[in-house]
């Protein structure tokens, strides 16, 4: 059967319109929200090749703010981190054209179309990790949903667009042409919340289509998805019933699968960590590599797809 595509998302006058549809936010979805938890705010962007990859982010979670990038390059994943006190030099945008960017000595900038601006010194390293990239166009998905304990969550995902630019060491970088995935995300989310996510991007087998993907479970309430495959730039809604670790390490395979598909993740690098503040406390896996399988196509029937990509299992009390 072939794919649906997603509904327009419609024009936001006096609320946000509650599921999954296809468009550019361009409200604040704060200013239209219940006025219950704190606010929380992210801006992630993602993108590889069959070569190399990287992502950053940056957070503006009320209590601390948090940037981070990593990058897998010559086999070998690097990751940086830097948290702030309430959130000093982290800036995330309103809406999610205005991206995200972390400033300082160190300093990075994730555009909210998925283009990203790294310049930054890992642990251990006596030189900077460089990048400088640039997205081609596609059409996100908007989901706006309550939270399983009485928050809400607006978020704005995209994947499977055109990344080019260059990503490396200083005086060493080289020439990244692949495809990204990012993710724009605000809401007065649960203070405990629990969650597994997966996405990536890359070409299906052969080049002949870009493809991209988004799936979680945990974030939202009632069964409300954010799963999502792009074909060639367009959003069509996927039905997922796995996503979870092959076996009992989340830092090792994972599957991803639904009616008739399934793609298996192969990591190439993981970042974890498990970080207790004051006020906060946050424990994660994420593997990154290469997500390689069967996706549904348009047309129903599956295609046999390559995507660089990433999954994650988190607990957060924020």
């Amino acid at each position: 059967m072939p794919l649906t595509t997603l509904p327009p998302l419609p024009l936001v006058t006096s609320q946000l319109p509650a599921g999954l549809t296809a468009g550019h936010l361009d409200v604040d979805p704060v200013s239209f929200g219940r006025r219950r938890g704190r606010v929380r705010r992210w801006m992630y962007a993602a993108a590889g090749d069959e070569h190399r990859c990287v992502g950053a982010a940056v957070a503006d979670l009320g209590y601390v703010g948090t940037a981070f990038v990593w990058a897998v390059l010559d086999g070998e994943m690097v990751t940086w981190e830097r948290l702030r006190p309430l959130g000093r030099g982290c800036t995330v945008a309103r809406t999610p054209a205005g991206g995200g960017s972390f400033a300082g000595r160190e300093h990075l900038t994730v555009g909210g179309d998925g283009s990203l601006t790294v310049d930054v010194r890992p642990p251990g390293s006596t030189r900077r990790l460089r990048a400088r990239l640039t997205a081609g166009p596609g059409t996100p998905a908007v989901l706006v949903t309550d939270t399983p304990r009485g928050g809400w969550n607006v978020t704005q995902k995209a994947a499977g667009y055109e990344v080019h630019g260059e990503l490396g060491w200083e005086g060493a970088t080289a020439v990244l042409a692949g495809a990204g995935w990012r993710d724009w995300t605000a809401g007065r989310q649960d203070r405990d919340t629990t969650w597994r996510w997966a996405a990536g991007a890359g070409w299906s087998t052969g080049g002949r289509a870009r493809v991209g993907l988004n799936v979680s479970t945990g974030m939202n309430a009632g069964g409300a998805g954010e799963d999502v495959v792009w074909w060639d730039g367009t959003p069509y809604p996927l039905g997922v019933s796995e996503l979870a670790p092959v076996g009992d390490d989340p830092a090792g395979g994972w599957v991803v699968a639904g009616p008739g598909w399934r793609v298996d993740l192969e990591p190439v690098g993981v970042r974890a960590a498990a970080e207790d503040l004051l006020l906060v406390s946050s424990r994660y896996v994420q593997p990154v590599g290469r997500l390689t399988g069967t996706l549904p196509g348009p047309d129903g029937v599956p295609v046999d797809v390559e995507l660089t990509g990433v999954t994650e299992s988190h607990q957060a009390r924020w």
